[in-house]
């Protein structure tokens, strides 16, 4: 038989709610599971590795201003002080003290000094002169500051990508489960479809309704137990249509005979009825 026009809808996809919701809450479940494992892995790589180039960015130096400055300041700062002159003025150095007289008691035993007058010259200090400004300073200015900025630009970069690739992770993990959502209820609604007309057709042929059997859609599963199944409404339908022809011969020689209103034939006329109705 042909098939109808029949067209799957996000509205149905869910019929078989425990099968379905079962089935792929486990699908997200073992991806999340999965994609967590792989993110903190992928993260801790990722940290490790912006680490060590953040470190290795930030031994690098960049070129110096001014290096005879910083020769110089350096020199300057390891040039000892200069060291004041204790010495006396030769006109006016103090005269000899006289020796201490014998028998004198403790005095013999410590010498006596006398400062009679002393001078203390201190020198100035003689700073090295400085030392020109180079030609390219300008251009060392501009190098220096190039580079800081450039290592600066570079670490923001750095930590700028570290982020990109975690939330990257987030995203992808996110579209991940969602898809599988998806996949996992469609995917499930294909074997669920076939399954949910089989138990309606069930329902209708204990009801005594014997409809017509349409073809699977596109996409289903299970087409060869559907199949099966669809052979087997037939057969039953055409043993009903087999019942209806010789009910209809018996009614008919009954009535030529002229026993139309005896209380069998009423009877098979009620069920001639039934079974007609049944295959409408």
């Amino acid at each position: 038989m042909a098939a109808t026009g029949y067209k799957r809808s996000w509205k149905n996809l869910l019929i078989n709610k425990r099968y379905q919701l079962r089935f792929t809450l486990f699908m997200v479940g073992l991806s999340v599971v999965l994609m967590v494992g792989l993110g903190i892995w992928v993260m801790h790589t990722v940290n490790e590795t912006t680490r060590v180039a953040m470190t290795s960015l930030r031994g690098q130096a960049c070129p110096a201003v001014r290096d005879d400055l910083d020769d110089a300041a350096s020199e300057e700062d390891e040039a000892p002080a200069p060291r004041p002159s204790m010495k006396l003025p030769d006109e006016k150095q103090p005269p000899a003290a006289p020796a201490p007289a014998a028998g004198s008691g403790a005095d013999e035993r410590r010498p006596k000094v006398e400062i009679v007058e002393s001078s203390m010259t201190l020198m100035p200090d003689k700073k090295p002169a400085k030392p020109p400004i180079p030609a390219d300073f300008e251009d060392r200015i501009i190098k220096h500051w190039t580079c800081e900025l450039a290592q600066a630009g570079a670490l923001d970069q750095l930590e700028h990508g570290r982020w990109v690739i975690l939330w990257v992770l987030v995203g992808s993990g996110f579209m991940l489960a969602f898809g599988l959502a998806v996949y996992g209820i469609k995917t499930t609604h294909r074997v669920a479809g076939p399954l949910f007309k089989v138990r309606l057709y069930f329902a209708k042929m204990r009801d005594g309704r014997f409809d017509t059997v349409y073809n699977l859609r596109r996409g289903d599963q299970l087409v060869q137990f559907y199949n099966h199944f669809k052979a087997a409404h037939a057969g039953v339908v055409g043993l009903e249509k087999a019942d209806i022809e010789r009910i209809t011969a018996v009614i008919k020689a009954a009535e030529a005979a002229g026993a139309g209103e005896h209380e069998s034939i009423v009877q098979l006329r009620e069920i001639l009825a039934r079974k007609e109705k049944a295959l409408e």
